[in-house]
């Protein structure tokens, strides 16, 4: 080993030129990173809720729903119906938008001297302008349900421009697109955006500049922290240097791979600020602390005794990381594991090899040793190592509670996964959405796919007992369907709104129908399929959860040999995404959990140590889960990866605290002495690095999304935790487990005697 690492000082000049090459090229190359601010590709090919999504939108012109509010105080103004025609003309012309559908253009069913009539309920044309004209517009809109509440609100003070999206597109750029367009109109009237696409383009730009300026921010929150801790240029600036330059490489290797940013991708560079700067500090504080003479035997001398507990604490890190990709259902929570993982090793590679080269050029004496003991020390370790000593059983009892209420509150988590409740109340699209549900029946589609003979008086009656099924729901206001079309021919026929139960009675109505491009929405091309369309309002989990479980099994009480029901649209997704958040935490923590207990039980060489030094993460990741419960934070796509990281990064202080005192005790044999000497030595460095991890996490509190934020703050209380029960609650397990060892002992001698 020493011979290895030797060659580091011997051809530092080839590592650093090969170091900066490597860093040139990589960061040449994350140029080409894209934002993909899409969940829903995230899932993965074979979720049957999102292949289906898929296939109704190649279909049936699309799936994915745009929304614009127009508000106007007149809308029934020339000016305010001349706009919305421009806004409809906007976006049609837009590539990637299958179907618009606005006051402008919408399908309007009456009856005149000549019969029956099937045209537009605004002649694109002629639009009205007089006051007669205005007036009978509005009166057509406020006493038909196909308009009211559905395409006007029901104040009448604000109208939707629908569009929905080719399923090839990328609808984060066309929603972009679309708004700057409109932007460029410079419309009187008050707009906002809803719909998926439209929280896409907003959440590709929060991403894009929380990147900007949390990752400046964490970088000189890291820059106080290790000028407090060191208190020299090189102990601040090297670690700050290693870890950016693991971060582009990192980010290269995403770019050359085509792997995208993605909602949760953006914070990688704020994790391996937070993660990877530690094994940094340990290199330079060991060097600096090291009282060897000769400068080059210090860094080697130093590099020895750290490559052992250096490499563990990274690899229990890319345990941590590595659980999401064996046991994420979302491809973009896998995608993250991976490159934290590769990010954590490349920040213990260059901590290796990067800083000892660089700085064998700079060469120092060895720090004059201080025999003051640091504030921390005396005002917080010391206390804490006579509380452990003194009173163990309180601290243990502590520790349980910690824990039973961390039991509790596990079970009052809730999970979140619409993508709306992801934003700030006060954001654009938070507010358009919110609009939505209390004005337009809201934006998250629902498709129900019926097969079978569609001309079939039966199969159309079906579909209409399950549109009035759906509308008994109190987060479905409207219903589209062949049926609304066929009951309102024959309504204008003056045969009531209801089935025809005629078949050829059906076959005339449908034939005035053909050619309007509302049958290519709701209608197959071989009239084998149907769908029946509406928006579900609430972004409630627990709302969209029953309303699939009743949707279900209605379907499943109804379909037969003759018609096939199937139930798909983002509410749908969202269900199975958040079934799938609970199996992801589970399977990833569990891994996580056998993962790390096998490294440390074989670095420590003791199962029981191994199991010793995982229960306080355990009780941790326990005390974090109750804490989500209590206060109302969500598991969500971000959360869900808290418990696997605080596992991978918080085993460290453990094996630091077991390494220690075996050390101390083999030096007097003195179970006291090396438990003081563990808490108030090691203690020090162990909340150094808590702190500084904590903090880096806590820079995501200043995110635009609500899940960073959480994520920042449950990883701040954990490393707080973590490191406590460590030092605390780890000590009183090994007082425990040695006065065992002493009964058995004595117990033995007794029966010897």
């Amino acid at each position: 080993m020493k011979k290895t690492l030797s060659y580091i000082i011997k051809f530092r000049t080839l590592i650093l030129l090969t170091i900066l090459a490597i860093t040139l090229v990589m960061g040449w190359q994350m140029k080409n990173l894209k934002i993909n601010s899409d969940i829903i590709s995230s899932l993965p090919d074979d979720d049957p809720a999102a292949v289906l999504y898929k296939e109704i939108g190649e279909k049936y012109q699309g799936s994915t729903i745009g929304i614009i509010i127009v508000n106007s105080e007149n809308l029934y103004s020339a000016q305010t119906i001349a706009d919305v025609a421009t806004i409809t003309d906007i976006v049609q012309s837009t590539k990637g938008v299958e179907s618009v559908t606005s006051l402008a253009n919408i399908i309007n069913i009456k009856t005149d001297e000549y019969g029956l009539e099937v045209g537009n309920l605004v002649d694109i044309y002629a639009l009205p302008e007089t006051e007669e004209e205005l007036m009978n517009l509005k009166n057509e809109v406020e006493s038909n349900e196909m308009y009211k509440g559905v395409i006007v609100s029901n104040d009448g003070k604000s109208t939707i421009v629908m569009f929905t999206l080719a399923t090839d597109v990328n609808q984060e750029e066309v929603g972009k697109e679309i708004k700057e367009k409109i932007a460029a109109q410079n419309f009187s009237h008050g707009i906002t955006y809803g719909g998926l696409p439209m929280m896409m383009q907003e959440l590709s730009t929060i991403i894009f500049n929380d990147m900007l300026w949390l990752i400046p921010s964490v970088a000189i929150l890291l820059l106080i922290i290790l000028f407090l801790s060191f208190k020299s240029v090189r102990g601040t600036i090297l670690p700050l240097i290693t870890v950016s330059i693991a971060i582009t490489w990192t980010l290269g290797l995403m770019a050359i791979l085509g792997y995208d940013i993605t909602m949760i991708g953006g914070i990688i560079p704020v994790i391996l600020f937070a993660v990877g700067s530690a094994y940094s500090i340990h290199v330079i504080n060991h060097i600096r602390e090291n009282q060897e003479e000769d400068y080059r035997k210090r860094i080697l001398s130093s590099l020895g005794y750290l490559v052992l507990p250096v490499f563990l604490s990274s690899l229990t890190t890319v345990f941590g990381f590595v659980s999401f990709i064996f046991g994420s259902y979302l491809t973009m929570i896998k995608d993250f594991g991976i490159f934290c993982a590769v990010g954590t090793f490349f920040s213990f590679i260059l901590a290796l090899t990067f800083i000892p080269a660089l700085i064998s050029f700079f060469p120092t004496p060895p720090r004059r040793v201080s025999d003051k003991e640091s504030l921390l020390t005396k005002k917080f370790l010391r206390p804490l190592s006579s509380l452990v000593l003194k009173y163990p059983k309180y601290v243990l009892i502590f520790w349980i509670s910690l824990v039973i209420l961390g039991i509790i509150g596990t079970f009052k988590i809730d999970r979140s996964t619409n993508l709306a409740s992801f934003f700030n109340k006060k954001s654009e699209t938070r507010i358009a959405e919110e609009t939505l549900q209390e004005q337009f029946g809201g934006s998250a589609p629902v498709y129900v796919l019926f097969k079978g003979d569609v001309h079939d008086p039966d199969f159309l009656a079906k579909m209409g007992d399950f549109s009035d099924f759906l509308k008994t729901n109190p987060h479905i206001s409207h219903v589209t369907s062949i049926v609304d079309l066929i009951e309102q021919m024959n309504e204008a026929m003056g045969e009531g709104r209801k089935l025809p139960t005629d078949r050829a009675k059906i076959e005339q109505l449908w034939f005035l129908l053909e050619g309007h491009e509302v049958m290519e929405q709701l209608v197959s091309d071989d009239l084998d399929e149907a769908i029946i369309q509406t928006r579900f309002s609430s972004i409630n989990t627990n709302d969209t959860k029953k309303f699939i479980d009743e949707v279900e099994e209605y379907i499943t009480a109804h379909q037969d040999e003759n018609v096939t029901i199937q139930l798909s649209g983002i509410p749908s997704v969202y269900v199975n995404m958040d079934s799938s958040l609970l199996k992801s935490q589970l399977s990833s923590l569990s891994i996580a959990i056998v993962l790390v207990l096998l490294l440390i039980s074989i670095s420590l060489r003791s199962l029981k140590l191994g199991i010793m030094g995982i229960v306080p993460i355990l009780v941790t990741v326990s005390a974090v889960f109750g804490f989500m419960g209590f206060t109302g934070i969500s598991l969500d796509v971000a959360t869900v990866s808290v418990a696997s990281i605080v596992l991978g990064i918080g085993i460290d202080y453990s094996i630091h605290t077991i390494s220690s005192f075996n050390y101390y005790f083999k030096i007097k044999n003195d179970i006291d002495y090396a438990i003081k000497n563990t808490i108030c030595i090691i203690g020090k460095s162990i909340m150094i690095n808590a702190t500084a991890v904590g903090l880096g996490f806590s820079v995501l509190l200043f995110s635009h999304l609500i899940p960073m934020k959480f994520m920042g703050l449950l990883i701040a209380i954990s490393m707080l935790l973590s490191s406590i029960g460590a030092l605390t609650l780890l000590p009183i397990m090994i007082i425990i487990n040695h006065n065992y060892k002493n009964k058995l002992l004595t117990k033995k001698q007794l029966k010897t005697a």
